[in-house]
């Protein structure tokens, strides 16, 4: 781009330097208009040749408004002058220096010249009227500070609601992109009659939020923090921003319905509200189940008593039940069985930062997240290193459950955490009566061991004992001496 401005600015000055040597050479002047003998050369070189300095000095005045305009800008972004003023700017100036080209060469009157555009340019102004207004208003449009080149913008427009990344405002038209990347063209007058809600300033960062209707008869406190926990996993993988963090409060109460509100911040130039806005919900949704809270709403059509408040508690087996049926370990198990296993659970309330499960030691329980975090390290050469969070709906420790392998890492609380703790005693009696349940669980745990390990890239930490050959389901059927 510098060599094309550099050849360009070559290019006008040769064609003045050539101008005033040609007017040198054939009228004895170097400005060309004021030479005495021009009448008698003729119209090329009497007229042409005079004319075609205007021109080229034209063109020289033009290329200097542009420089000194981006030289401007390159030192002070704040004082940026808009393009489209720059070109009504260029377009004075052609008009200004082809009046007075005809008036001193062609000896044309000026005020005639001027009456005769002022007449023309009244009826051009009636005529494209509309034309003028969306000039002036993308000038004004250009001038104003408060938007700018790449902003996000809402606005409502002919009754629809539009979104879109400002990419310039042109002659007529200030041009949109969607999120879809479609082209949205708008006229500079009508837009400048929207109200506009720029969420590029004052910062990139927008608030938008999720809502979610439930039953009163539910412990709100319990709710928020199961909300909270979710737009907590949303921040932590990146899906929106984690400062200012995002939070959950209570919207409205009526007919028995609390809606409560998540709410947070996001930069729309980078991701899509809609988007953000799903993978919230589908996070309240997945911690609402693992904590045996029914999303669906509940209408009474009888004068019965209204549900307790710890009908779906966690001490609840229905509640245990729907949780556990969610977990692949339990999920091939029959009805029955899974029944035993939410009867006989052990149900951990533990504070933030509580130790669960250190690497190294014997065990022969799982755990499975119904409300909380888990935060999951291992010893590395600079000391501990966190490999994964847990969320309600995941579970650990499966290995040490079924084959009695020491703990493979470190494990602890993040925040207020509910466990629910499956011990050997119940799935021992489990595959009592029901022994060809062992293959499969072998199959799922060897799946996920390659799966962890391949993510940790640390094939040798596998808790399972690869060195002595023998297979996961053989530690099993040892483990549980069948």
């Amino acid at each position: 781009m510098y060599k094309l401005r550099s050849v360009k600015f070559f290019l006008i000055v040769a064609a003045n330097i050539a101008a005033a040597l040609g007017a040198a050479t054939f009228l004895g002047s170097s400005i060309g208009w004021m030479s005495a003998s021009r009448a008698s050369e003729g119209i090329w070189v009497g007229d042409i040749l005079p004319f075609s300095q205007f021109i080229a000095f034209a063109a020289f005045a033009d290329y200097a408004m542009w420089a000194m305009a981006s030289r401007d800008e390159g030192a002070r972004a704040g004082t940026r002058v808009p393009r489209l003023a720059l070109q009504i700017g260029s377009f004075l100036l052609y008009v200004v220096i082809l009046a007075a080209a005809i008036n001193l060469v062609f000896r044309q009157s000026l005020t005639a010249i001027l009456g005769a555009s002022g007449v023309i340019g009244l009826v051009l102004g009636f005529a494209l009227r509309g034309l003028v207004s969306d000039v002036f208003s993308g000038i004004a449009l250009q001038l104003d500070r408060s938007i700018g080149l790449g902003d996000w913008l809402d606005f409502q427009y002919r009754g629809r609601d539009m979104s879109g990344k400002l990419l310039e405002i042109a002659w007529r038209t200030v041009v949109f992109a969607d999120r879809s990347e479609n082209i949205v063209l708008i006229p500079n007058g009508e837009f400048a009659s929207l109200v506009i809600t720029n969420r590029s300033r004052p910062t990139p960062l927008s608030e938008y939020g999720a809502s979610i209707d439930l039953g009163a008869e539910h412990d709100e406190a319990r709710i928020r923090a199961i909300l909270q926990g979710a737009v907590n996993k949303a921040a932590l993988d990146g899906v929106l921003s984690e400062n200012p963090a995002p939070y959950v409060r209570i919207a409205t109460i009526k007919d028995g319905v609390i809606t409560f509100r998540m709410l947070y911040c996001l930069n729309v130039g980078s991701i899509s509200p809609i988007k953000v806005n799903h993978v919230v919900l589908v996070y309240a949704v997945q911690f609402l189940k693992a904590a045996g809270i029914p999303i669906a709403r509940t209408v009474h059509t009888d004068v019965s008593p209204p549900a307790t408040v710890g009908q779906y508690h966690i001490d609840q087996p229905e509640a245990r039940l729907a949780m556990l049926s969610s977990i692949g370990f339990f999920s091939i198990l029959p009805p029955a069985d899974l029944a035993t296993v939410a009867a006989e659970v052990v149900t951990l309330r533990l504070p933030a930062g509580h130790q669960l499960l250190v690497a190294g030691e014997p065990g022969d329980s799982m755990f499975a997240v119904s409300e909380g975090r888990l935060e999951v390290t291992i010893d590395g050469q600079e000391g501990p290193m966190t490999v994964g969070r847990l969320w309600p709906g995941d579970y650990v420790g499966e290995v040490s459950l079924f084959t009695g392998a020491p703990r493979s890492a470190h494990v602890r609380t993040a925040e207020p955490t509910v466990l629910f703790k499956i011990r050997k005693e119940t799935m021992a009696g489990i595959f009592a009566h029901n022994p060809s349940l062992v293959v499969r669980i072998a199959e799922m745990i060897d799946g996920r061991e390659k799966k962890n390990e391949s993510a940790l890239h640390h094939p040798t930490k596998s808790t399972v004992i690869h060195a002595e050959g023998a297979s996961i389901l053989g530690s099993i059927r040892r483990f549980f001496r069948l």
